[in-house]
């Protein structure tokens, strides 16, 4: 089973950007409407793909495989990488 996670970002004039996210590897990818790669971020923690996923992707993106996380308080993570 893989840890891959895709995600598709409606853009402005009706575009839409393809985002793979993969914790386990700890990569993030978009990708344009052409196939193209436009951002590729690797090396990342899975903490760091985590967070990118709940602050970000799962508030601008709608995963297209997998379930979506349950948005129970009880799983939350306290986690604030803005408090050191």
């Amino acid at each position: 089973m893989t840890s891959e996670h895709i995600w598709a970002w409606l853009q402005t004039k009706g575009k839409i950007f393809k985002v793979i996210s993969d914790p386990e590897r700890g990569i993030i990818e978009v990708i344009n409407e052409k196939g193209e790669i436009l951002i590729r971020k690797t090396n990342l923690s899975k903490r760091q793909v985590e967070t990118v996923e709940k602050n970000f992707l799962h508030l601008i993106a709608k995963r297209l495989n997998g379930r979506e996380p349950s948005t129970s308080s009880e799983n939350r993570d306290a986690f604030d990488p803005m408090i050191s």
